[in-house]
């Protein structure tokens, strides 16, 4: 008889332990805020990972009568002194469209970044702008404007990656027929470590006016999400596949079918790990705000179905403006901004490969206006997130450990 009465308890304390283990494990990942070498001023951050494994921060900050474009890397828990890409009256720093660095296998400094064009009396606009630098940035390259469109319109909304061990592929939302068709173009151009251009591409000729796009490389092939636009106002998830130098046809990662005649400036974060995809997004479909992501086990060919992961609860609600990384285990590592009624608050979550959603903490908080774009990416284990806190005017960072969680 003590068998059989021990045997339900014995049952019930293993699963207790299982899910004492997992909730352990899952909550190892902590936050760290830590010190940057962003002077006070600045703004606009964005990151990138180097080959080595180290982290690049991009930024814009004030530099006399100028602003200056100027990057960090971290290695080893350790900032390096940061660099100066160019100085100008006409940087532009914007957060939802940040300049960004990126370093190829064989060395060489990319960097792209934005600049106003003044047309005195009518609508201003900006040119985008890429440099290489060889010689780990003691010098860079004549600045050579990416797009062969000089109107004075919007070339913006700019993501970079390395396509090739010598050569980077850079994509951007242009406004070049709205005059005419009152729609902008997702392009691509690719820089060699010369500093040379080569074809540009139209990607899509129909997208979203004004929401930040994604982009990410494996050595099979490329990735590019966005938010999609068609006459009917339908502003929802698109992805293309960039192989051997062939853009895809566009796909809808997700039908939303968020109709709104005005741009959200809100656009999807992308992350690659081996054969493994994650798109995030946020969505306002049927006047509610939520935050989703899809993942995929064959880049981007085919999603798994959408999960749900932020949603108006309780007087909070999501606001987007997402980030992600892939783990090596295919786990998925989200991050976004909620607003509560005390303020914001930047959020993460963890997304099992296998869907599971679980441990949800906090990463910085602030008022209304406070937090911008976060930016994230992911080296091992170690995550760095970065964003803009527009009441200290200042630069934050922090680490997330995240350990092993499958």
């Amino acid at each position: 008889m003590r068998r059989i009465v021990l045997l339900p308890v014995l049952v019930l304390a293993a699963v207790v332990l299982a899910i004492w283990l997992r909730t352990d494990r899952v909550s190892k990942w902590t936050t760290q805020e830590i010190a940057n070498p962003a002077a006070p001023g600045s703004q606009a951050p964005n990151l990138s990972t180097a080959p080595d494994g180290s982290f690049i921060l991009t930024w814009i900050e004030p530099s006399g009568p100028e602003m200056a474009m100027r990057f960090a890397f971290w290695r080893n828990g350790n900032w390096a002194n940061p660099s100066t890409v160019i100085r100008s009256s006409d940087l532009q720093p914007d957060s939802a469209a940040p300049p960004a660095v990126v370093k190829l296998n064989n060395g060489t400094l990319v960097a792209v970044w934005s600049q106003e064009v003044k047309n005195p009396g009518k609508d201003e606009g900006n040119f985008l702008f890429a440099s290489v630098s060889t010689d780990g940035a003691e010098n860079w390259s004549v600045p050579v404007r990416i797009h062969s469109d000089t109107g004075i319109s919007e070339h913006s909304y700019e993501s970079i990656a390395p396509t090739a061990a010598d050569q980077a592929t850079i994509i951007w939302l242009d406004s070049r027929d709205w005059e005419a068709n009152h729609t902008y173009r997702l392009m691509s151009v690719t820089v060699n470590s010369q500093g040379v251009l080569g074809t540009e591409k139209t990607v899509d000729s129909d997208t979203c006016t004004c929401c930040p796009t994604t982009f990410a490389s494996t050595p099979r092939l490329s990735l590019a999400a966005y938010r999609g636009h068609n006459p009917q106002q339908i502003r929802d998830m698109k992805i293309v596949r960039l192989n051997n130098g062939n853009w895809s046809a566009p796909v809808t990662v997700h039908n939303d079918q968020w109709k709104i005649n005005a741009c959200p400036v809100n656009g999807p974060a992308l992350a690659i790990n081996g054969s493994r995809a994650a798109v995030l997004w946020f969505t306002g479909a049927n006047d509610t705000p939520e935050v989703k992501i899809a993942m995929s086990d064959d880049l981007g060919a085919n999603f798994d179905p959408a999960i749900t992961l932020d949603s108006p609860n309780d007087g909070s609600r999501p606001i987007g403006h997402v980030a992600v990384s892939l783990l090596v285990d295919g786990s998925a590592l989200a991050v976004w901004l909620r607003h509560l009624d005390s303020g914001n608050e930047i959020v993460g979550e963890r997304v099992s490969s296998k869907g599971h959603v679980s441990h949800r903490f906090k990463i910085s908080e602030g008022t209304d206006s406070d937090l911008g774009y976060p930016r994230l990416q992911l080296s091992g284990n170690t995550a760095l997130v970065s964003w803009s806190d527009k009441t200290t005017r200042e630069i934050k960072t922090a680490i997330v450990h995240t350990g092993n969680t499958e």
